[in-house]
């Protein structure tokens, strides 16, 4: 009896161990054993044909490698506004912007019409653009060639497109009342892109006009003569102490200073009284529109005629400014 319990444990212990064994080399690869149907397993090279010639034939995605300069920006964002940091990314003193070359569309004015409000200080926060007056539904065109990368609603700058362009440019167009493109479609200099509007954080019908340089807002004149709608020059050379000392927050916060000295100035122009001078008002135009236009508030235009701040003017109606 005794010798029977003992043989059933010696098989019970091998049959474990084997089982151990098998569980032990899961993979037909570290099994042992040379059997037809493993070897025929570990030789087949079929799906390794398969891959490769799937990756041969693949086609790269066009918006990872062909958008605008690629080789700049690190991603192409169509949600997000500005999702650039100047500072990590200009890494030299100074950069040659190209603005034009032979063989593309060159440039275009994005609306003629006159300045109503520069780059600066302007209400107690900083304005990163140029404004440009126009009136509701006039065509706004792309300024230089490039690939729409924002094309929809974006807070303060109401219905707004972004272009970014081969030279790293990239301009910015806000207050649109439509937009006429998609993110990824490209577009030449000259297309028409959308409609002026008053839509966003604006007060009276204009266009909202930026040029940005790895998210950095440059001053748009620099580049531009608004005035004869021209470029000044071809080739713009910006250097990293530029933007410390013109275009920056700190920068701009100055240049308001200067403007103040320049509005005092023109106040003592028109003389103490405050009387100031009259100006015709034009089809479209608001208090704030013409405040904008004439460097000075609305408050201060209101006290000078007796206005409340809902009056609702007439065009050629004349008033104090």
């Amino acid at each position: 009896m005794l010798r029977r319990f003992t043989y059933c444990c010696v098989l019970a212990i091998a049959f474990l161990s084997v089982g151990a064994k098998s569980y032990a080399y899961p993979d037909d690869k570290t099994k042992p054993g040379d059997d037809k149907k493993s070897k025929a397993k570990k030789d087949d090279t079929t799906k390794l044909v398969i891959c490769e010639e799937q990756l041969l034939n693949e086609t790269p995605d066009s918006t990872l490698v062909l958008f605008p300069s690629h080789d700049l920006y690190s991603t192409w964002d169509t949600n997000v506004v500005h999702p650039y940091n100047f500072y990590e990314s200009f890494k030299q003193d100074s950069v040659v912007l190209t603005l034009t070359q032979e063989g593309d569309g060159g440039f275009s004015m994005p609306f003629k019409g006159p300045v109503t409000s520069e780059f600066g200080w302007r209400r107690y926060r900083p304005h990163f653009g140029t404004d440009i007056d126009l009136e509701t539904g006039d065509q706004v065109v792309a300024a230089f060639d490039g690939m729409v990368r924002i094309a929809k609603s974006c807070n303060g700058y109401g219905n707004c497109v972004i272009l970014r362009h081969n030279n790293g440019l990239e301009t910015v167009y806000g207050h649109l009342s439509e937009i006429l493109v998609e993110p990824g479609q490209t577009v030449k200099a000259g297309t028409l892109i959308g409609l002026g509007g008053n839509t966003g954080r604006s007060y009276g019908s204009h266009l909202h006009f930026e040029i940005r340089y790895l998210g950095q807002a440059l001053d748009a004149q620099d580049f531009i003569d608004f005035e004869n709608g021209v470029l000044k020059k071809n080739d713009f050379v910006l250097h990293k102490s530029d933007v410390e000392n013109k275009y920056d927050l700190r920068a701009t916060h100055t240049r308001h200073k200067r403007d103040i000295g320049l509005a005092r100035a023109e106040y003592k122009k028109y003389g103490k009284n405050g009387k100031g001078r009259f100006v015709k008002v034009r089809k479209g135009d608001t208090l704030a529109k013409i405040a904008r236009r004439n460097k000075t508030t609305v408050k201060a235009i209101c006290r000078k005629n007796g206005f409340k701040t809902s009056k609702k003017l007439k065009a050629g109606q004349r008033i104090r400014v």
